[in-house]
């Protein structure tokens, strides 16, 4: 019972560390995916070697410390929130990180085109994934609103500070807004980019970019960051025009 107590301190603590050193962008982020995956699958070790031995004590009427089996639940919840996070649309999602409705003349990403590191990849859209993500988010495509390109805009700026997303650029004259979205778990950020283009006096097109920093896979997070746009977006919009 003792080496299941350390393993599982030790697990916990090494879990710590990472989140601090995540948190303070202690490492380059092209490693915290690979360092997520490990230590996460070590908990995970960790909580399934130690209740299968905790259960093996149980039906042999052998005593089981309740702060071992507090500690193997605290272990296995890692991979829980993962899991959750991820969900099954992320585990089955194909190998992309930059998803644009508009895959002929995507959005460009004027921050990160200014800002990233060489570390952090290319602010490029990749024309050569638009056939897997046409496939896989038939969906994401341009959203056709009825108001003003400058309502549109306001009312998007609005709609990212409910979402939590950072403004680090904002350009009303041309209908785009830059942004910045870093996730609760780890701290994985992504950049995102919305062109509104104005279709007529009261109508616009609004278009939505969201790439993860450095990263092959981003497991459909950023596909359900554009959903979710479009979703506070028209939730809103129906909000004011019933007033």
């Amino acid at each position: 019972m003792k080496i299941i107590s350390i393993a599982g301190q030790a697990a916990l603590l090494v879990l710590c560390v990472v989140a601090l050193v995540f948190e303070l962008d202690l490492i380059q982020f092209k490693f915290k995916l690979i360092v997520v995956v490990a230590v996460i699958l070590s908990s995970a070790f960790v909580a399934l070697i130690g209740s299968a031995l905790l259960l093996l004590r149980y039906f042999h009427n052998e005593y089981v410390p309740a702060d071992l089996i507090v500690l193997m639940v605290v272990c296995i919840c890692p991979m829980l929130l993962w899991l959750y996070s991820v969900g099954l649309e992320g585990m089955i999602a194909p190998n992309l990180h930059d998803i644009s409705t508009d895959v002929e003349n995507s959005p460009a990403l004027v921050y990160a085109q200014m800002n990233r590191s060489k570390h952090e990849g290319t602010s490029v859209y990749p024309i050569e994934h638009v056939a897997q993500q046409l496939a896989a988010y038939p969906d994401i495509k341009s959203l056709p609103v009825a108001v003003s390109a400058r309502d549109a805009f306001h009312l998007s700026m609005y709609v990212t500070s409910l979402l939590g997303w950072s403004i680090v650029n904002e350009n009303v004259a041309i209908g785009q807004i830059d942004l910045r979205s870093k996730t609760k778990f780890m701290g994985f950020k992504t950049d995102i980019a919305i062109r509104i283009t104005p279709v007529d006096a009261n109508n616009s097109l609004i278009d939505v970019r969201s790439a993860t920093l450095n990263a092959e896979r981003d497991f459909a997070l950023n596909a359900r960051r554009i959903r979710s746009f479009f979703a506070g977006f028209n939730a809103e919009l129906r909000k004011r025009q019933m007033h």
